[in-house]
């Protein structure tokens, strides 16, 4: 259904006070995804047993820093740190208006439902492993790349369905540890995220009015 440039401008207006919070909860939760799909995954210690890795989110500096400082650090760990976004233009809808009908099962009518288009973003993230033995290291880097093939799904509140793909991955070096007698191995996977910011849901009232859909 077509609208007049009225109604979208009314729309554009009362979106651009909403859409920051939804922004920042969608970064927040594509992270909260990713640290989870990661925090699940295992290796092997020296008598066989299957370990899950601690994994959390940080800046790789600050936890070389705290290998540098002192050896508190349970290892082999994995961090998780977001670097960069951008627009995806390739996965952009160009309606003016998204349609939908809703069915109130109280009232027993239908509303329709009009937002703008969900913005495509892409969320490129930094894996690091940590690791002290190069076994240990080889083995959680085998079992990230068993999750894709090529790419694996991140559902969150917002999306279903969430293609995240490994553009890259590379050897770091060694971090000195706090005793000064061990040197720490640091490999680095860069993950990409393709998901979408929704837009707020608007609806017509019985007076014609536009107001936030559900509140």
């Amino acid at each position: 259904m077509a609208y007049n440039l009225n109604v979208r401008n009314k729309i554009v207006e009362l979106t651009t006070p909403k859409i920051l919070p939804v922004i920042d909860n969608v970064y927040k939760e594509s992270l909260r995804s990713m640290l989870n799909i990661f925090g699940n995954v295992h290796y092997l210690d020296g008598n066989g047993n299957r370990v899950k890795i601690k994994c959390s989110h940080g800046n790789p500096e600050r936890v070389a820093g705290r290998l540098k400082a002192d050896n508190t650090l349970i290892l082999p760990m994995i961090t998780v740190v977001e670097t960069m976004t951008d627009t995806d233009q390739n996965r952009g809808r160009y309606q003016n208006i998204i349609t939908e009908t809703h069915w109130d099962a109280k009232k027993l009518r239908a509303t329709r439902v009009l937002s703008l288009p969900p913005r495509p973003i892409n969320i490129t993230y930094e894996v690091n492993i940590w690791a002290k033995y190069k076994a240990d290291m080889d083995m959680i880097r085998s079992n990230i790349f068993s999750l894709f093939s090529p790419d694996i799904n991140i559902e969150t509140q917002y999306s279903r369905y969430n293609k995240a793909f490994i553009n890259s991955e590379r050897d770091v070096g060694n971090v000195g540890a706090g005793d000064g007698s061990d040197r720490i191995m640091q490999k680095k996977i860069s993950i990409t995220l393709e998901t979408y910011i929704p837009s707020p849901k608007f609806c017509f009232t019985n007076t014609g009015e536009i107001k936030e859909f559900g509140v």
